[in-house]
């Protein structure tokens, strides 16, 4: 029987190295490169059973190695390796048609198991990941703004959930005992734990009615209201309403909340931040725009009319919510001590953004 060929793609030759060999006792005929753009090459001008890339590399990344053998092989099965802080560009391999994500470092008993199981499966393999490097509201926003019809089963532990997409919304979902909305908003906590993604498969009932992004919305507040006080930024203990701070003090919260403001521009579409004090005194700003007293007004007056606004939407405690400044909409984030603008580009989905936003005050800045 001829030997299963695979193209591995990292730029750490050690990596290559290591993998090919034990690839190789296995049995399979392993090319390896250092070179994004070799491996594009290589890809054109041979026969593959099956690619295993690196995502981040110097010259062609992943994502260019994985949309170029796609392109020559539409059913090419490519395998993508992540690392920590790479969830933005995991999200557009799926897009694009990885099979697999395996995070690195790598483990050479899954590595193999994971390519035994891809090119015994062949086409109608799922995609598998964990959600360590692809969220589950990531997840929520391909198959939604896509409409497939798919079912995700999440592992964590002992726990197996399942979620059902269809026509651009979540329709089911199961975990234990709960069923429909509140299993939702259950996995939507799990930041750890293995998902499958199978495509054309049906949902069995219909338990979940309200639209994705709402799902995001509500389940992000509960998750803060559970973890009310913890993780905060702490930092800004002892910073007066009025915005008055003398001396280091002074520095040390300007410096923070620039280098928040900064983190929190790289949010995908969002192209303005603010972030005001109670009163309406700026903090700091990233604004194309020179007029960061109209948007800090903007963000005080919805954080004001909290009361008014949650209620009627059955939101709870407020913490989040969105206003027009002119042509632009701007998503406003409450914080124990100030409020945070974001000023959205025409594609951005306002939920997607919170979530990540939120994520961002949660930990500080990077």
């Amino acid at each position: 029987m001829t030997a299963k060929r695979i193209l591995l793609v990292d730029d750490e030759p050690n990596v290559v190295k290591s993998c090919a060999r034990m690839l190789e006792l296995e049995g399979f005929a392993v090319q390896g490169v250092t070179s994004g753009t070799e491996a594009i090459n290589l890809y054109q001008n041979s026969n593959f059973d099956l690619v295993l890339t690196d995502l981040k590399m110097p010259d062609a990344d992943g994502l260019e190695v994985l949309t170029a053998v796609r392109e020559h092989n539409p059913s090419a099965a490519v395998v993508i390796f992540t690392a920590y802080g790479t969830k933005e560009s995991v999200v557009e391999a799926l897009r694009l048609g990885a099979r697999e994500f395996l995070e690195k470092p790598l483990d050479t008993k899954s590595l193999v198991a994971t390519v035994r199981r891809i090119l015994r499966q062949g086409d109608g393999a799922a995609v598998r990941g964990n959600l360590r490097t692809m969220s589950l509201p990531n997840i929520f926003q391909i198959n939604c703004t896509e409409r497939n019809q798919a079912r995700l089963r999440l592992r964590q532990g002992k726990q197996e959930g399942n979620i059902f997409f269809a026509d651009g919304d979540v329709v089911h979902a199961e975990l234990g005992s709960r069923v429909g909305e509140e299993a939702v908003y259950a996995l939507l906590a799990w930041e750890n734990g293995d998902f499958e993604i199978e495509m054309d498969v049906p949902a069995p009932a219909r338990t979940v009615t309200a639209n994705w992004s709402g799902l995001l919305l509500e389940g992000m507040r509960r998750l803060d209201e559970e973890t009310a006080g913890v993780e905060e930024l702490n930092q800004t203990e002892g910073f007066k309403a009025e915005g008055k701070a003398t001396g280091d003090e002074k520095g040390t919260m300007g410096d923070m909340l620039q280098e928040l403001a900064k983190t929190l521009k790289t949010i995908e579409n969002v192209i303005g931040v603010v972030i005001a004090a109670r009163d309406g005194i700026v903090l700091t700003e990233i604004l194309e725009e020179e007029n960061p007293e109209k948007e800090a007004a903007v963000a005080v007056f919805v954080g004001n009319a909290a009361g008014v606004i949650g209620e009627p939407l059955s939101l709870g405690a407020f913490n989040w919510g969105t206003a027009g400044v002119g042509k632009d909409t701007m998503l406003i984030l409450e914080q124990p001590d100030y409020h945070v603008g974001l000023l959205l580009g025409e594609r951005a989905s306002p939920a997607m953004v919170a979530i990540s936003a939120r994520e961002i005050l949660k930990h500080g800045a990077r």
